[in-house]
């Protein structure tokens, strides 16, 4: 037998009504512009199938859809017969919102950590103008502190720079540096002495060489001489493009340990690196989310020293002044290497759109469970006397035996 269920012509929305205690058979009452009913047993169509007409039927009316909107309002408790449906329907809607505003609140987090950093790296290699040249020479404060004694302070200074130009001109220069007029820095737990090169060399020279002479003034203590004081050890240099406070300096241009001769003879080392960049970007032309300054350095220095000497020096007096450290650092080519951190504020604007945009629908759709504000008495489709919800079926005296 066939019941017809008209619960007002024009309004919009999924009504399921009330079956027996078992839920053995749906009745699902679709009303948009009019009412009609499907019949289906329990393999016939499911709320998901219904909620896909329905909104098909809303695409089709913009006052439907309008009405479709007032059902992310809470549920009215005189919306329901029974009063426990209504606490349910309220509850559950209850945290439908909670579980909503906690994911915009997340997805807002998310974007704003987003916007704050870059997102993407690009690497490449320019030809580009490099700043001038330092050298750090530096020595470990705990060591000057335990001993009372600076290697700084007995150092005698010498830079050179040779370069030659495309049309042929060749350059060179050497002059004595006074240590008490070079700048002192402090890295971490270095204290340095930050030797400039001469100049700042043009983009278009071929195969400058920059190089420093390390000297050093005795006496030197016991606890820094080596192979009977054929060499000192203490000292470390690190070439460098960015100031010493840069954090990309700290982290990018290492230290590199050295033995200054002092009873040997005159020694070489060569230090090979690598030009780079690091800068930042924004998408809409700034530098918005840029951590640092952007900033030239030196990086993977390593160091190519010449072999210790086998057959140190005898002497029957300590000299006063020992033999030079000279120190090379070739750089063959303008090539920078550039590393090209972008903050991509446009597409963190898209994806934060299209989250809180694809939430709304969700919770849009999740809370079409629910009447809306009408005049109509709504109930759950299925009665469970035990928990209190629903109502009996208005056809249950009709299937009774008679």
């Amino acid at each position: 037998m066939k019941t017809q269920n008209h619960l007002g012509v024009g309004h919009s929305w999924i009504g399921l009504p009330m079956t027996s205690s078992y839920c053995d058979r749906h009745w699902l009452t679709l009303v948009a512009g009019e009412s009609w009913q499907y019949q289906a047993d329990t393999g016939g169509w499911s709320m998901f199938q219904a909620l896909y007409l329905h909104s098909a039927q809303l695409a089709e009316s913009p006052r439907a859809a309008t009405e479709f909107l007032h059902v992310m309002f809470p549920p009215k408790r005189s919306s329901f017969r029974n009063p426990n449906d209504a606490s349910c329907a309220l509850g559950l809607w209850i945290l439908l919102v909670v579980a909503f505003i906690a994911f915009v609140a997340m997805t807002l987090r998310s974007f704003w950590e987003d916007v704050q950093r870059p997102t993407r790296e690009s690497v490449s290699n320019e030809r580009l103008q490099m700043p001038t040249v330092r050298l750090d020479v530096c020595e470990l404060k705990v060591f000057q502190r335990s001993l009372n004694y600076s290697l700084l302070e007995h150092l005698l200074l010498e830079r050179e720079l040779e370069f030659l130009m495309p049309n042929g001109t060749e350059f060179w220069h050497r002059d004595v540096l006074d240590r008490h007029q070079v700048p002192q820095v402090e890295v971490g737990p270095m204290k340095c002495l930050r030797l400039f090169s001469m100049q700042e060399v043009p983009q278009e020279s071929i195969l400058p060489y920059h190089r420093w002479f390390l000297q050093l003034q005795g006496p030197i203590p016991k606890e820094l001489q080596r192979l009977n004081y054929s060499y000192v050890n203490g000292l470390f240099i690190r070439p460098s493009l960015a100031n010493a406070s840069h954090p990309v300096s700290q982290r990018q241009e290492s230290f590199l340990k050295i033995y200054v001769p002092f009873l040997a003879k005159n020694r070489t080392t060569i230090v090979r690196s690598l030009v780079a960049l690091e800068k930042w970007s924004d998408s809409l032309g700034g530098r918005y989310g840029a951590p640092h300054e952007d900033t030239f350095y030196f990086d993977d220095s390593r160091i190519i020293p010449e072999a210790l000497d086998a057959n140190p020096m005898v002497v029957q007096q300590m000299p006063l002044l020992g033999h030079r450290l000279k120190v090379v650092l070739p750089v063959p080519t303008s090539m920078v290497r550039v590393h090209h951190h972008i903050n991509d504020i446009m597409a963190d604007i898209v994806t934060v759109l299209g989250r809180l945009a694809s939430g709304i629908f969700i919770f849009s759709l999740l809370t079409v469970m629910f009447p809306a504000i009408r005049e109509e008495k709504y109930h759950f489709f299925c009665h469970w006397p035990f928990l209190g919800l629903g109502n009996p079926s208005e056809l249950d005296a009709l299937l009774q035996p008679a």
